[in-house]
Protein backbone atom coordinates (compact mmCIF):
# COMPACT_ATOMS: atom_id res chain seq x y z
CA UNK A 1 0.00 0.00 0.00
CA UNK A 2 1.03 3.56 -0.53
CA UNK A 3 -0.07 7.05 0.47
CA UNK A 4 -3.27 8.10 -1.29
CA UNK A 5 -4.74 4.60 -1.70
CA UNK A 6 -8.48 4.34 -1.08
CA UNK A 7 -9.30 1.43 1.21
CA UNK A 8 -12.31 -0.15 2.92
CA UNK A 9 -12.23 -1.64 6.40
CA UNK A 10 -12.86 -5.40 6.24
CA UNK A 11 -16.24 -6.75 7.46
CA UNK A 12 -14.85 -8.46 10.57
CA UNK A 13 -13.40 -5.21 12.02
CA UNK A 14 -14.99 -2.68 14.37
CA UNK A 15 -15.34 0.01 11.69
CA UNK A 16 -16.45 -2.46 9.02
CA UNK A 17 -17.25 -1.04 5.62
CA UNK A 18 -15.92 2.46 6.27
CA UNK A 19 -13.87 4.10 3.56
CA UNK A 20 -10.49 5.56 4.35
CA UNK A 21 -7.40 6.98 2.66
CA UNK A 22 -3.87 5.87 3.50
CA UNK A 23 -2.01 8.91 4.82
CA UNK A 24 1.26 7.38 6.02
CA UNK A 25 3.25 4.21 5.44
CA UNK A 26 6.09 3.08 7.69
CA UNK A 27 9.61 3.44 6.32
CA UNK A 28 10.37 -0.10 7.46
CA UNK A 29 8.60 -3.39 6.77
CA UNK A 30 5.58 -2.92 9.00
CA UNK A 31 2.17 -4.62 8.95
CA UNK A 32 0.50 -1.26 9.63
CA UNK A 33 -0.36 1.96 7.82
CA UNK A 34 -2.03 5.15 9.03
CA UNK A 35 -5.43 6.05 7.63
CA UNK A 36 -8.00 8.80 7.85
CA UNK A 37 -11.69 8.06 7.35
CA UNK A 38 -13.40 9.68 4.36
CA UNK A 39 -16.55 10.45 6.34
CA UNK A 40 -14.50 12.31 8.97
CA UNK A 41 -16.40 10.54 11.74
CA UNK A 42 -15.16 8.96 14.93
CA UNK A 43 -12.04 6.90 14.68
CA UNK A 44 -9.70 9.65 13.58
CA UNK A 45 -7.15 10.68 16.18
CA UNK A 46 -7.69 14.13 17.61
CA UNK A 47 -4.08 15.09 16.84
CA UNK A 48 -4.84 14.96 13.11
CA UNK A 49 -2.33 12.21 12.39
CA UNK A 50 -4.91 9.56 11.56
CA UNK A 51 -5.49 6.08 12.92
CA UNK A 52 -3.22 3.05 12.67
CA UNK A 53 -4.61 0.05 10.81
CA UNK A 54 -3.25 -3.38 9.98
CA UNK A 55 -2.86 -3.85 6.24
CA UNK A 56 -4.52 -7.27 6.45
CA UNK A 57 -7.68 -5.53 7.73
CA UNK A 58 -7.93 -3.23 4.71
CA UNK A 59 -9.35 -3.92 1.25
CA UNK A 60 -7.67 -1.89 -1.49
CA UNK A 61 -10.31 -0.19 -3.65
CA UNK A 62 -8.31 2.29 -5.71
CA UNK A 63 -4.56 2.70 -5.96
CA UNK A 64 -3.06 6.17 -5.98
CA UNK A 65 -0.82 7.04 -8.90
Amino acid sequence: MKVGDLVRIRPYCTNKGRLAVVIRVADWNSPSVWITYVDGGRGNCSDGKGSAALIRNLELLNESR
